[in-house]
């Protein structure tokens, strides 16, 4: 019953296609051609039938559409034109295809491919949209397990599609790995292709640095086709830093492809103390006439509004500092980390690179401090290397003034209350201590904001904030013990 219903949907797209191909044809007297191409009209439909079933399109599932069936659709769009023009000469002769336009079968033609392609499409569309919502909802703890692909081959791209049509919500390939030099840089897909297998602790660092963990690494290869150095490397990262390494087996397939969803999902944390119980944050976030939740409501309208006018008044300023950039580290000019955002959901924060490469000349691991240029120091001192985050403030991954976006690893235990708004630029933490204050005493100062959020607050925050940078971090004894005494009662 099923396949009638797809049927009839067609049909129903192809005389809709075969009416409007009419009446563009003729735009004089568009009624008229209607009435005299009524024939052709029937005939079309008579034969889209047929077509359409041997052709198999009511069969297809649309959510999966692909390129073939395009083609199928080309191929039936083609043959019901064609019998089309035949019945309509076979039923009323050749006066019947004089008096029809001879535009009517091309943008006929069209018209069903691009009717019986898009409904196609939209569904598709439909379908990926619905898909990404469920992955959204999954990201918001950031549940997924990352992993390291390694190998590039028609397993490996089997293996990204699977874990992008079925796993999304349980996966993340966070990259590639490939034996091939001169594929570095480049993209499998949306995956990029990081380096070699023997690079594959260098990438794993790299990815550390830039706020990604990796949970899995997947040989898409045979474990014997890698090198003894990338063998070694990979035994290494094992041992060292349980990470489990799986074999994708050529007798099972991607049995392995997918992980347990109870099993994969991490913990989101040690329970709220009482400190960050949802009845001290309730007022911030409850309904009524709180001003906090009313002012909330305004903040993304003021945030968008703020990062725009930062990014026209600012624009020369970072032209400046990227050209410094450039010629005291380097390209790439920005660098990024992926931090939780809003209710843990991974965003990618940027910043001006003020680091150089982590190995020297020699091929000698450098230390953080040796890798800080000169310039970069400065521009960390003046907080100048952050002035790309106003870009993260207009798309909307972050905010003017909020908690700042921390590395996962240096998340509080109650982190969970603290996500509850957009990362800021800065906060109330970073006015009254902020490198100087511990874990504990920045996480009560957010949440404290968390509490109170007004514009009044916002506009002294960021004017503390100009102070801040000019004259240094001052730890605000007062503030940490008034937020602590009103989080705790």
């Amino acid at each position: 019953m099923h396949r009638l219903v797809l049927l009839a949907v067609d049909v129903g797209l192809i005389a809709i296609s075969t009416v409007l191909a009419i009446l563009l044809c003729s735009p004089l007297s568009p009624l008229s051609a209607l009435v005299n191409a009524k024939l052709y009209l029937l005939v079309t439909i008579g034969v889209a039938i047929p077509v359409l079933w041997i052709f198999g399109l009511n069969r297809t599932v649309w959510r999966f559409t692909s390129l073939n069936d395009c083609w199928l659709i080309l191929g039936a769009a083609a043959w019901i034109v064609v019998f089309a023009i035949a019945g309509n000469l076979a039923v009323d002769g050749i006066q019947g295809i004089h008096d029809m336009p001879k535009s009517l079968p091309v943008m006929q033609g069209l018209l069903i491919l691009c009717m019986l392609v898009g409904v196609r499409a939209a569904m598709r569309l439909r379908h990926t949209l619905r898909r990404r919502a469920r992955v959204a909802k999954a990201q918001f703890r950031d549940e997924r397990e990352s992993v390291l692909l390694v190998g590039l081959n028609p397993i490996a791209d089997l293996f990204l599609r699977c874990a992008a049509e079925n796993a999304r919500e349980h996966i993340q390939i966070a990259g590639i790995l490939s034996n091939a030099e001169r594929h570095r840089g480049r993209w499998l897909g949306s995956c990029k292709i990081l380096g070699p297998p023997e690079a594959a602790e260098d990438v794993l660092h790299d990815l550390s640095v830039h706020g990604i963990r990796i949970d899995r690494i997947v040989l898409a290869m045979p474990y014997t086709h890698l090198s003894r150095r990338a063998q070694e490397s990979l035994a290494e990262i094992e041992r060292t830093q349980a990470i489990r390494v799986d074999r994708l087996s050529a007798q099972y397939g991607l049995s392995e492809l997918i992980s347990d969803s109870d099993g994969g999902a991490k913990e989101s944390g040690s329970d709220l103390t009482a400190v960050t119980s949802a009845t001290a944050l309730a007022p911030a976030f409850g309904g009524g006439d709180n001003p906090a939740s009313s002012y909330l409501r305004w903040k993304r309208m003021i945030d968008a509004t703020g990062a725009t006018l930062g990014i026209v008044c600012l624009a020369p300023l970072m032209l400046i500092i990227g050209v410094i950039v450039a010629l005291d580290v380097g390209y790439p000019l920005i660098f990024w980390q992926q931090r939780p955002g809003a209710f843990g959901r991974p965003i990618r924060v940027l910043k001006f690179r003020t680091m150089r490469r982590p190995r020297d000349q020699n091929g000698r691991a450098l230390t953080d401090a040796e890798r800080v240029s000169r310039a970069g120091r400065v521009l960390r001192r003046l907080r100048l290397d952050e002035l790309p985050q106003v870009y993260n403030v207009l798309l909307g991954h972050m905010s003017l003034v909020g908690p700042r976006p921390l590395l996962p690893v240096d998340q509080p235990s109650f982190s969970a209350a603290r996500l509850r708004l957009r990362p800021g630029l800065t906060g109330w933490a970073q006015i009254k201590g902020g490198r100087h204050l511990s874990i504990e005493d920045k996480a009560v100062l957010d949440l404290w904001y968390i509490r109170n959020a007004s514009f009044a607050l916002d506009m002294l925050i960021l004017l503390n904030t100009v102070r801040t940078v000019l004259f240094g971090e001052r730890i605000d004894r007062r503030a940490i013990d008034q937020a602590w005494r009103e989080l705790s009662s």
